[in-house]
Parts: C-alpha cells; structure tokens; sequence
C-alpha cells in the first residue's frame, strides 16, 4: 500500500509537510515584495505558525490553513506599513550594475552615508521644535496636515508654513552636499 498524505487512514506528518511548504511560500512572498529577506521572513512567520496548528486530517485542509495564513500575514505587512509608513523604493538595477566596485568602496561608502545622516541630524536640531515636530510627524508618520494642527493647537495654514520652513532647510543642505 502506497503511502497517501490525503489518506485519513494515516496521519499527515505536520512538520516535513510544512518544511515541504515553505519554498512554495517563499516564492509567493517574493513575488508579493519583491526583497527577498523579507520573504523569508514572512515564509518564517507563516511556518512557525503551521507548526504550532493541531494535527490536520487531510493534506489540503494543511495547504488550505497555510496559504490563507500567508495571505493574511501578507495583508497585515501591507497594513503594518502603511501605519508606520516604512515603504522604501529600490532601483535593483543600479544594484547589479558595478556590483564589484561598491564591495571594494564599501568603507567609503558607508562614512559618506554616516557624515550626510549627521549632517540631516544637525539640520533637524538647528530646527526650531515647532518646525521639526511639524515636519517629523508629516513626512516620518504620514499624519495629515489638519490632525498635526489639531494636536499641536495650531491652524493649518500655521503647520502649513512650518513644513515648507522644514522642507527648505533640508533642501539647502542637499544644495550644499552636491557641491564639490
């Protein structure tokens, strides 16, 4: 007699189905975010979740409980980062092109980004804490101009004029640090 997963003779072995599972869950998270690490996170999170389901009668019911647990996992990411406002935009394109010289300057590069984060740092502290409060919660927490209004007891025209003072100080520093 062959061994049959769907069979309800026998019991599915949650564990190797799940381990057999997660490529599959894999590749659909790639193709939903595009970044792989974070694919492999959220393939993670599903697994430990299947793995801690009670036993399953059939081999569907197992597939059925995984992917719709993925799917749920994926909409609360998209959630997640829409509350938060964590989208981060990346040219893969540039990220094969000389992917030998940026390993060589990888020393380099990684002082230039901490110099021009400090140099941002500094501009946010010369910054009065009405223009910074303003621009932080605007741009950083995606709040709307009329909720930052209402919580700082300020109009909207005033928060208004804060975000643009904010945006032109951090636009006068990208003026300086394209200079030669």
């Amino acid at each position: 007699m062959s061994v049959n997963p769907t069979s309800l003779e026998e019991p599915l072995d949650n564990a190797s189905f799940v381990s057999e599972m997660r490529p599959a869950l894999v590749k659909y998270f790639k193709r939903k975010t595009g970044n792989p690490a974070e694919a492999e996170d959220l393939a993670q999170d599903v697994v430990l979740r299947a793995l801690a389901h009670p036993n399953w009668k059939t081999a569907d019911q197992a597939k059925g409980y995984i992917f719709r647990t993925a799917v749920n996992r994926w909409r609360d990411s998209l959630r997640r980062q829409r509350i938060r406002g964590i989208t981060v935009a990346w040219d893969v394109s540039r990220e094969n092109a000389n992917e030998n010289s940026r390993d060589e300057n990888l020393p380099e590069r990684v002082l230039i980004a901490r110099e021009e984060l400090n140099q941002v740092v500094r501009a946010l502290e010369r910054m009065n804490v009405r223009t910074r409060t303003v621009l932080m919660l605007i741009k950083l927490e995606k709040m709307r101009v009329a909720t930052v209004a209402e919580m700082l007891g300020i109009s909207a025209s005033a928060v208004a004029k804060h975000l643009a003072k904010g945006i032109a100080l951090l636009a006068a520093l990208r003026m300086q640090q394209d200079r030669p």
